[in-house]
């Protein structure tokens, strides 16, 4: 499918995506955001605008494409700030099958991602580059985290010892 852009037609064809191609809409979405983003006087505002405005099904679209934009790394607040979610599926979005956390969060950033992902039962095998980017801070942030759950008579998340274990 080749997009181009329209102007004209934008909002109509993102908010009609869903209803017109179904199980390709998150394509269709990502393709007319990349159709656009060389278009638009200020590409931060304009894609924050797509994300704070959407529903779940058109923040996942764009999240999903973020590493693929222009200048990926303008994007990472809005990207920090939307793992603030109580959507699993717009966290995961960010979170897994992503390369954009690994390449561009701080540490401190990816940290807060993986305990969220853990809190909320986010599956770390899909955290892209997880394994290049544990720390001896991560470890120690899990173990916390861990003795947090233990004390509170919680269980703590299989996917914990991913990081746990983790040897340098």
């Amino acid at each position: 499918m080749i997009v181009t852009f329209d102007r004209s037609r934008f909002a109509a064809d993102w908010s009609s995506a869903g209803r017109r191609l179904g199980a390709d809409a998150d394509r269709g979405r990502a393709e007319l955001l990349l159709a656009a983003i060389d278009h638009v006087p200020d590409p931060v505002a304009f894609v924050s605008g797509l994300v704070r405005r959407g529903d779940a099904r058109e923040r996942i679209a764009v999240l999903r494409v973020l590493a693929d934009l222009p200048d990926p790394a303008r994007f990472t607040e809005l990207a920090i700030d939307s793992l603030r979610t109580n959507d699993l599926h717009v966290f995961t979005s960010v979170a897994c099958d992503n390369p954009f956390p690994a390449r561009f969060f701080d540490e401190r950033a990816f940290g807060q991602m993986i305990l969220k992902a853990l809190f909320v039962g986010a599956p770390l095998a899909r955290v892209v580059g997880l394994d290049a980017r544990v720390t001896p801070e991560l470890v120690r942030m899990v173990e916390a985290f861990a003795s947090e759950r233990r004390a509170a008579g919680r269980a703590i998340p299989d996917d914990a010892t991913i990081i746990l274990e983790w040897k340098p």
